[in-house]
């Protein structure tokens, strides 16, 4: 399935749906970006089912097919007029960009091939050479060839950092003709650059005003950590879990003033939490990349506040290098759940940096720091340090930013090693901490309660088990639970709850 920007910023540009999930609106992290009047930061998403059928399923905002507003689910088969705010988008099944090079084709001929252009330097010279069809909707794509004192060192496709994004007729048969000129600016802008993007201290700047200080109090202590902006109109902000987990009360710091925030959404399980705060003055969105542009050896800048950082303490910086675009990572705790999509770097990552952003020289968002990995085995180990992959937090977004959280019934969660529960003659389980303000578990006061069971599944002390019992549940759905109040209030019974997850 293909959909085509049919009116307002951005017409005539066309983009293929693909993935479980296909998000639009007007927010960094929609595959499909809309700006205008009435579109959401994440407006809608298209979803391939299994039998390969289209839904598009409203998320905010009003989206309406074929001038009937819809509230949930409905079949796209291709031909229908879809208007998100004063935009409107045409589906179609075929690829646009096909069917205008065959009609051009047909009326005139097939396109001659482009010129090369060339521009030389002093011991360098800069090619754009167009590919063997060279003409409107090619499959083989124009290349940049960089030689010095003879020898060519790089040979990139033009297009290789687009996104997924090609063509309509209009805008084709219009590009056409600029295609020397749009040649001989991508050599300008390599000439300038050298194609690295921004300097580490221009990427710093920019990300001041969209990365912040994070600090919650725990009882009779505290948990310092960073975080970014999801959604700057909104107010949300993205951090680790772990970092503001069973938290009394949490602060951020945006640039020289703190502010009182709340944990909106949560998933326990993929280690993200997101915050919101009543005062959003002074903040930015930060943009999201894709894993799919990220390669093994580009460099990223991993930024964030010290462990013990106040509103007087600059954002600081690392530099490194992608080890791993996509792998997992079983964190060697069990205060840590297993995360199946995290970036491997081998920027120095500090305590402070927990739900930091790590960005590309673009100064895009391609993870969320999370963990460092300092021994193997019993042996020290360096450059080790993972983020929670970009990709993973765009599936999570729609629903985290909806309030609807992942796993999670609004309880801290503590694991005790066994031998203190031993000593205690408790099973194992996970500890419930303070629980959120206006969640069920406030409610019903269960706070230092033990979890051995849920719905059935058995509970051990560790993230992990409480997560491989909690797969599946979804927000506002009620659960059996079998807690243990705490054994210092006198003799401890199993006894079974409902509890309704948040």
């Amino acid at each position: 399935m293909w959909v085509t920007i049919g009116s307002g910023e951005g017409e005539g540009l066309s983009v293929r749906v693909e993935g479980e999930r296909f998000l639009l609106g007007s927010g960094g992290e929609s595959q499909l970006m809309v700006q205008g009047p009435g579109v959401a930061p994440l407006h809608a998403y298209f979803q391939v089912r299994d039998d390969g059928v289209v839904e598009l399923h409203p998320l905010e905002g009003e989206t309406f097919v074929d001038g009937r507003r819809i509230e949930g689910a409905t079949r796209i088969a291709g031909g229908e007029e879809i208007r998100v705010g004063d935009t409107v988008l045409r589906p179609s099944v075929d690829d646009p960009a096909e069917e205008a090079r065959a009609l051009h084709e047909a009326a005139d001929g097939p396109a001659e091939p482009a010129p090369v252009v060339r521009v030389e330097t002093e011991g360098q010279t800069v090619e754009v050479m167009p590919g063997e069809d060279g003409g409107p909707g090619s499959d083989d794509p124009a290349t940049v060839r960089v030689t010095t004192e003879g020898e060519a060192v790089e040979v990139v496709p033009a297009g290789e950092r687009r996104r997924m994004v090609r063509m309509s007729r209009r805008a084709m048969l219009l590009a056409a003709g600029a295609l020397v000129l749009g040649a001989a600016a991508v050599i300008a802008v390599l000439l300038l650059t050298g194609g690295n993007g921004k300097s580490t201290a221009q990427i710093v700047s920019d990300a001041k005003p969209r990365t912040v200080l994070v600090k919650a109090r725990l009882g009779r202590g505290g948990a310092g950590g960073s975080g970014f902006v999801l959604d700057a109109k909104q107010g949300l902000i993205v951090t680790n879990f772990h970092v503001v987990n069973a938290a009394q009360q949490v602060e951020v710091g945006v640039g020289d003033s703190s502010r009182t925030a709340e944990v909106f959404a949560a998933a326990p399980c993929d280690d993200i939490a997101v915050l919101r705060v009543g005062d959003t003055s002074g903040l930015k969105t930060m943009e999201l990349a894709s894993q799919g542009d990220v390669k093994q050896g580009d460099e990223v800048v991993a930024l964030g506040y010290p462990a013990n950082a106040s509103l007087q303490d600059n954002l600081s910086s690392t530099t490194g290098t992608v080890s791993v675009v996509k792998s997992s990572f079983n964190v060697p705790d069990p205060a840590g759940a297993p995360l199946n999509n995290v970036v491997q770097i081998d920027a120095a990552l500090s305590p402070g940096n927990s739900g930091g952003p790590l960005v590309n020289k673009d100064g895009k968002l391609v993870g969320v720091n999370t963990a460092i990995l300092t021994q193997l085995q019993g042996e020290p180990i360096q450059g080790q340090g993972y983020a929670i992959g970009v990709d993973r937090l765009k599936e999570i977004a729609g629903d985290l930013r909806a309030e609807r959280s992942i796993g999670w019934a609004g309880l801290g969660l503590e694991a005790v090693p066994k031998k203190e529960l031993d000593k205690k003659k408790l099973p194992e389980g996970m500890v419930a901490g303070v629980p959120a303000a206006g969640s069920d578990a406030e409610t019903q006061r269960l706070a230092e309660v033990l979890i051995t069971q849920i719905n059935g599944k058995r509970v051990a002390a560790s993230l992990g088990s409480y997560c491989q019992a909690v797969d599946g549940i979804k927000s506002g759905q009620s659960v059996a639970m079998t807690v243990m109040d705490n054994p210092s209030h006198g003799p401890s019974r199993p006894r079974q709850i409902r509890l309704r997850f948040k």
